[in-house]
């Protein structure tokens, strides 16, 4: 009789701390999440599976290519470097969002426009992505890099490391470079940086 009386205490506070945190404890954002690190153009974001660093931007109405591409808007152009530390790796996600959560993926239509990038551990690898994007798309622009890909319920990259790096373009700036002409020579990813590879 004892020992029903123990297992019923022992079940009903178990009971109790499992209701503790159920309701203190946010599980299903614990469980959807992605480590988010922040970070800047310039700066490497170290993430759990590579470094990435965006080592510049650009904003044209046109790709240089074969065939060359017209933005239906701008496109908004991001030079990447990226190294795997431990495996090699595959990675899915690259995509932009603005200071308001609205979201752009690459585009597809700059023949050497990066959609993803499959690296090699500890080699350098280049690439540029190709956001085809509104004015209103510049201000506070981030770029977002996961190894999933992107989806409206971002369960491709739940409780994975995602780096969110602020490409630096202020207000102040968004019409100036909306008015620039300059086409961009985008050139194919690999170990060679773009601003090399475009002399």
């Amino acid at each position: 009789m004892r020992r029903a009386i123990a297992t019923g205490a022992l079940v009903i506070a178990a009971m109790g701390i499992g209701r503790v945190i159920n309701d203190r404890i946010p599980l299903g954002d614990v469980a959807d999440s992605a480590f988010v690190h922040p970070g800047s153009v310039g700066k490497p974001v170290p993430l759990d599976y590579a470094d990435v660093t965006v080592t510049g931007i650009h904003v044209t109405p046109t790709i240089m290519g074969n065939p060359a591409s017209a933005a239906g808007g701008r496109f908004l152009v991001v030079d990447t470097e990226m190294v795997a530390t431990k495996a090699p790796t595959f990675v899915a996600g690259f995509f932009l969002v603005d200071k308001h959560d609205r979201r752009w993926i690459a585009s597809t239509r700059g023949p050497e426009c990066a959609q993803n990038a499959n690296l090699s551990t500890g080699v350098r690898h280049y690439a540029s992505f190709c956001f085809d994007v509104p004015k209103k798309a510049l201000d506070g622009a981030h770029l977002m890099v996961t190894r999933g890909a992107w989806d409206s319920h971002e369960a491709q990259f739940r409780r994975d490391d995602l780096a969110d790096i602020d490409l630096g373009i202020a207000a102040s700036e968004v019409d100036d470079l909306w008015a620039s002409k300059d086409a961009v020579n985008v050139k194919e990813s690999g170990p060679v940086p773009p601003a090399e590879a475009r002399r």
